[in-house]
């Protein structure tokens, strides 16, 4: 095989791997985005959780002065009661209590059902609070598993980018031209492969000669489809059409 030609394949190979490990590495972010989604959840719900206690807590206390305000509103109409002078002025007086009375017990039945209910509210909370504990656990772990991911990755990808660059170093300059031209207008592929007389970039027919020259590997051969740089490929007898 030319040797310029085995070059610029194993410049091709490595490009090939940059390729898909920079789709890895660029695919992180939204992995750990969407690890932290339970987590997330969680939080929410312990966030839920606690903003209700701190309701009921608000309610109850509103209940508790609403309370002694109408306590105090009957003290105020059991003064009048000795200097009423009607038996008439006495009953209205006495309505009235009982009508304050009345208020209160609704209030105070209302602030029953709420410290039942907060109590409940209150009982669940660690049991939240633990899944909460427990997901932040298991999401720090992931990210942490992911960012470890990401810096291997970078490492391969540096390593590749070396082997590149020595490579590149020894291919002569007007192939290293055009294999940087097709890289950026070929979606990165620059060295395509052929099977039997179809061009594996443009999966289109060449012309006869063309095949047998790139079959023999001497010069190198370029695509009249896509100007792709072609290599030859020998089909296995499984890949083989029976």
């Amino acid at each position: 095989m030319n040797p310029q030609l085995k070059l610029l394949i194993n410049l091709q190979e490595f490009k090939d791997s940059a390729m898909v490990l920079e789709k890895s590495l660029s695919a992180i972010p939204d992995q750990i985005k969407a690890g932290a989604g339970d987590r997330d959840e969680k939080q929410r719900l312990l966030q839920e959780a606690m903003d209700e206690i701190e309701a009921l807590k608000k309610k109850r206390k509103d209940l508790e002065s609403e309370v002694q305000s109408e306590n105090d509103h009957m003290a105020k109409i059991k003064v009048k009661l000795p200097n009423v002078k009607t038996n008439k002025e006495y009953q209205a007086i006495l309505s009235e209590v009982d009508a304050v009375k009345e208020k209160v017990s609704g209030i105070e039945d209302q602030e029953l059902e709420i410290m039942e209910l907060l109590e409940l509210k209150e009982s669940e909370l660690p049991a939240i609070q633990q899944a909460c504990k427990e997901e932040e656990a298991r999401f720090k772990e992931y990210e942490k598993k992911k960012e470890n991911e990401a810096d291997r990755v970078k490492a391969e990808l540096q390593e590749i980018a070396d082997k590149c660059e020595n490579i590149s170093e020894t291919v002569e300059a007007k192939w290293l031209k055009k294999f940087d031209r097709l890289t950026e207008a070929r979606e990165g592929l620059a060295v395509a492969g052929l099977i039997k007389n179809i061009c594996q970039g443009c999966h289109q027919h060449i012309l006869p000669q063309t095949m047998v020259n790139v079959k023999s590997g001497k010069e190198i051969q370029e695509c009249s489809n896509c100007m792709r740089i072609l290599f030859w490929i020998e089909e296995s007898e499984e890949e083989a059409p029976k």
